[in-house]
């Protein structure tokens, strides 16, 4: 009996014990952003049990009712909290100062910044929008390490962007994933001010994860959620003009004076066309003011609103942006809306969509810049109106005295337009039957349809200046690409120091191209109502194309750390694409890096010096199948033949095809160091990679004697191999003095690009200029340099010129005469030939460079965003301005400039009417000039009004100028304009190109 008793009273004591326990639930977050923290160690205050919080900063714990919960983390102030009986803790912890604890976004998943192991570059959503532009790249420029884009300064053009360096002639574009959907390689659709991060996987430890679409890295773009709370509503607007740097050309007056000097300069009458004499540059066509607007609009603005509950979360926003061209036509705009929403069902399961519609248009921006410099400045813009026709696009007057068309004529002609609408469609379901255990399937599609028109009408302003008919052309086309994502993740600890994240996955992708165009020529008549193809009369040609490729994939990843000190990640994705022929259509790209966290570790433990010192290494594969669908598939086209007079016609071989082809490959190794310094005030981060490719996928030179399917017809092969080796280095200073809070960054790189071997057909040359080539690429070579002759100063006298011999006394350069420039005979053979080239400019930089401020003083702030390259050479071709040859106008102050006696100068060559030295027609170093600039892309101040006066209203009003100013010694339009090139092998040659405005902006940000 006495058993059953004691039985019975320890029962209901275990009960009662039971009875003063409870399950606390909860979420803790940053204070400094709002941010999930995942990894805080929730333990109960003088006891062993303890929790994680996971991914999304959610936590339990069983704990007594009278309990206290400490909740802590490295770079956080360590909280203690009351249970007294909740069962619902949600906690924020205030940050120490650090960033480490930061949530990443890695390829599928995310992870503290802290346990990284590989380079990666996270940029926020606020630093984004510190700039007005229509792609959110260009605010990037100078805050990313090893990060190289170049933008150009047309609407809606979009900024090139090299990460690392270059490993492949196929493209240099990085992956865009929106929200986990690959968007391809241009981000020009989205809405800067939806995003939330962009991360950057610069390695391929980090960027293999993605396979065959890695290879020149990956950006990451999050957007902006709801948040559970107050609904909240922020407005903001920024509105300016672009002004663009007016290039000063000569009169009318002193282009007929350099003009008629290049004849008398050979003892020949000049052939001048105009139809007076002795004219005064007052007098003439200033033709950049009569194209070129001296401010261009532009305008963005944005509303969003979010909010939601414990179940429901929403954000919606609407956005708009456009952009004028400095010309009266051509102009670039788009219209956003996103709507993102998830819902949680339970603890279990939850579920989200975002939609994101949007429409782009613009107008072709005329190509006239060069036109405007070269016009001749005593040409009228119109001719007079007893010539005029009825056609009023025959009314404008040809240039007297050279070949270039009238750029007024140009610019007022019908120009191209084109319509985009879009969708992109992102939705999941997350199931998490088990405490770390998360099941994510996500399906996404991207679909957009456009439709261009253009229209040429029937004009002739000359014989030389005309078209033969009138023409009307309109196609459509229709891209839809969907992605199917599925992963398994599992997150847990063991021992409480064996951290263990581990994910697998499998995705499926389906990219759709539909194409189709009609033309006609012969319109009747140039009014608008017309410009249909129907209302063409003649040479009726119609084209329509369907092209797709598939993409299957198998991922998974280990991510272990031992106690926050060491830590190991190992990557495997196995590819398959419809591109490659049985046999070569799977390939595997694996990746492993480490890190070591050496102040976790005892013995610094008792230091204050170093905050954080961390080590890493890793090596990966990725790949790239940037070629076409049907590089494997030898094709038939249609062609023309003629039987009696008559065209048929008929096919022909149109495409060689390889079933050979297999993946290119692209290995990558980095190892970097991360430290902090002084309470995490300074943090300095450091990296040294090397990137090289093998089986590049190249587009080699058929075998001419086969003439198939024509004498210059390629076939793509894996033959060539590039390799870039580069260094990064950043250094970051933020500290608080009373109610001053400031910043200052700096960022360093510098990478070599390298043709470890390209076709195997010899050199490859391109750039073309007056019948040869700029650019040589070679075998072990660095990659895109200017190849050419040496100039050599400029002959001063006959003395000079008759000295210039070879050893026997031959004289080099026959036609030379005292005032052309001097170049060397390299071969010492006694005269000028391809053999006396050599490399004389290179156009990638040795050295980028990105400095970013930023200062808060009570309720005013100042931020500052500068970039540079330095050591990158240009091949300026507009310095043939100074020449005047074939009747061009000239740069003002060509007449002081160019030689005109003995010691009048040492670089501008005597004006010339013959050219005989071929002064301006050769490749030479004259035209190389060192392009190194360092330039303000971003100055803003902005105030925000005191909260006593607005109560929860937030407004912050701000001015900003980007392009503000430019350090440089090039003589051209814009030295960054020149590295603007879609090819990886044909940089920096200057051809007068669009260049980067200077944009002053007001604006507004409204929250409540």
């Amino acid at each position: 009996m006495k058993r059953y008793i004691l039985f019975i009273m320890v029962s209901v004591f275990s009960l009662a014990l039971s009875a003063q326990n409870v399950k606390v639930t909860g979420k803790v977050t940053s204070a400094s952003d709002k941010e999930s923290l995942i990894g805080v160690t929730v333990k109960v205050k003088g006891g062993q049990t303890g929790a994680i919080t996971d991914y999304d900063g959610n936590y339990t714990i069983n704990a007594a009712k009278n309990a206290t919960l400490v909740f802590s983390m490295i770079g956080f102030a360590t909280k203690e909290v009351a249970v007294d009986g909740q069962t619902t803790i949600n906690v924020t912890l205030e940050d120490k100062g650090s960033d480490l604890n930061e949530v990443v976004v890695i390829g599928y998943g995310t992870v503290k910044k802290s346990d990284l192991t590989s380079s990666i570059s996270t940029v926020k959503g606020a630093q984004i929008t510190e700039v007005t532009t229509g792609n959110a790249m260009d605010a990037l420029q100078g805050k990313v390490n090893g990060v190289q884009i170049v933008s150009a300064g047309g609407p809606g053009s979009q900024p090139k962007v090299l990460i690392r360096g270059v490993t492949t002639v196929n493209g240099s574009d990085p992956l865009y994933v929106v929200d986990g959907m690959p968007v391809g390689t241009s981000i020009n659709f989205l809405n800067n001010n939806d995003i939330e991060s962009m991360e950057v996987l610069k390695d391929a430890s980090a960027a293999a994860i993605y396979g065959t679409r890695g290879s020149n890295g990956v950006i990451l773009i999050t957007t902006k959620k709801g948040s559970a709370g107050k609904t909240r509503f922020n407005f903001n607007s920024s509105v300016g003009f672009q002004t663009l740097s007016k290039p000063e050309m000569a009169g009318a007056g002193e282009y007929e004076q350099v003009f008629k000097a290049r004849y008398a300069n050979e003892g020949k009458a000049p052939v001048w066309n105009s139809p007076k004499e002795g004219y005064t540059d007052a007098e003439g066509t200033d033709w950049w003011k009569e194209v070129v607007n001296s401010t261009a609009l532009v305008q963005n603005y944005q509303l969003g609103v979010s909010g939601g509950n414990d179940k429901l979360v929403y954000s919606l926003s609407a956005g708009y942006f456009r952009n004028n061209s400095q010309y009266k036509v051509g102009y670039w705009d788009k219209i956003n809306i996103r709507l993102n929403t998830e819902y949680t069902f339970s603890k279990y399961v939850k579920f989200g969509i975002d939609l994101a519609p949007r429409t782009e248009s613009w107008d072709d921006t005329p190509n006239q810049l060069n036109s405007c410099m070269t016009m001749d400045p005593t040409t009228p813009v119109f001719r007079p109106e007893s010539e005029w026709t009825d056609n009023v696009y025959d009314r404008y007057q040809r240039s007297y005295n050279n070949q270039t068309w009238n750029p007024v004529a140009s610019v007022n002609r019908p120009v191209g337009h084109s319509r985009q609408y879009g969708m992109l469609m992102t939705s999941f379901l997350q199931v998490t039957p088990i405490s770390g255990l998360t099941f994510r399937t996500q399906f996404g599609a991207n679909a957009r349809f456009q439709l261009s028109d253009n229209y040429t009408p029937l004009f002739k302003i000359d014989a030389l200046e005309k078209t033969e008919a009138s023409q009307i052309s309109r196609s459509s086309e229709q891209w839809v690409d969907w992605n199917w994502t599925n992963t398994l993740n599992y997150i847990t600890t063991i021992a409480k120091k064996h951290n263990l994240n581990v994910m697998a996955g499998f995705t499926s992708e389906r990219f759709a191209d539909y194409t189709v165009s009609a033309s006609r020529e012969g319109v009747p008549s140039d009014i608008e109502t017309l410009r249909e193809v129907s209302a063409g009369t003649t040479a009726q040609k119609a084209y329509g194309n369907t092209s797709f490729n598939t993409l299957v994939s198998y991922l998974g990843r280990i991510m272990y750390n031992y106690d926050g000190r060491y830590y190991l990640t190992a990557t495997m994705r196995a590819d398959g694409s419809s591109k490659f022929t049985k046999g070569n259509k799977w390939a595997t790209f694996p990746s492993v890096s480490a890190a070591w966290r050496v102040t976790g570790e005892e013995f610094m433990k008792d230091q204050s010096v170093v905050d954080n010192l961390k080590l890493r290494v890793g090596w990966g594969r990725v790949g790239n199948q940037n070629i076409s669908n049907s590089s494997t598939l030898t094709l038939m086209g249609t062609a023309d033949y003629v039987f009696g007079g008559n065209r048929a016609i008929g096919t022909t071989v149109s495409s060689v095809g390889n079933n050979k082809l297999k993946w290119e490959t692209v290995e990558d190794y980095d190892i970097g160091i991360d430290m902090a310094f002084l309470r995490n005030r300074l943090a300095i981060t450091a990296d040294y990679f090397i990137k090289k490719s093998h089986d590049m996928l190249y587009n080699k030179q058929n075998i001419y004697a086969l003439g198939y399917p024509n004498w210059n017809s390629e076939v793509t092969m894996n033959i060539g191999e590039m390799k870039a080796t580069g260094w990064e280095l950043s250094i970051n200073w933020q500290d608080k003095v009373s109610e001053l809070d400031y910043n200052v960054g700096v960022n360093l790189s510098s990478v070599k690009n390298k043709a470890v071997k390209l076709s195997g057909d010899g050199p490859i040359y391109t750039g073309g200029f007056n019948g040869d080539q700029i650019i040589r690429n070679e075998d072990g070579g660095e990659i895109s340099r200017f190849y050419g002759y040496v100039a050599d100063g400029i002959f001063q006298n006959w003395t000079e010129v008759y000295a210039h011999t070879d050893e026997h006394g031959r004289i080099i350069q026959p036609n030379a005469k005292p005032g052309d420039i001097r170049f060397l005979d390299l071969n010492h053979d006694g005269k000028l030939s391809a053999d006396d080239k050599k490399y004389i400019g290179n156009p990638y930089p040795d050295l980028m460079l990105g400095f970013n401020f930023g200062l808060n003083y009570k309720n005013w702030d100042v931020s500052a965003n500068f970039y540079g390259t330095f050591g990158n050479d240009i091949f300026n071709t507009t310095k043939a301005r100074y020449s005047g040859q074939n009747g061009e106008n000239v740069y003002a102050g060509t007449l002081q400039k160019a030689w005109n006696g003995e010691g009048t100068s040492t670089d501008i060559p005597r004006l010339t009417y013959s050219d005989l030295n071929r002064n301006y027609s050769r490749v030479s170093s004259f035209y190389v000039e060192d392009g190194s600039y360092f330039r303000c892309k971003m100055l803003q101040v902005g105030y925000t009004f005191p909260k006593k006066m607005l109560g929860d209203v937030n407004l912050r009003l701000f001015l900003s100028a980007q392009n503000l100013f430019t350090i440089t010694g090039y003589s051209g339009l814009d030295p960054e304009r020149a590295a603007y090139s879609s090819s990886v092998i044909e940089k920096g040659i200057d051809n007068a190109g669009y260049p980067n405005p200077r944009t002053f902006l007001f604006g507004i940000d409204l929250k409540f």
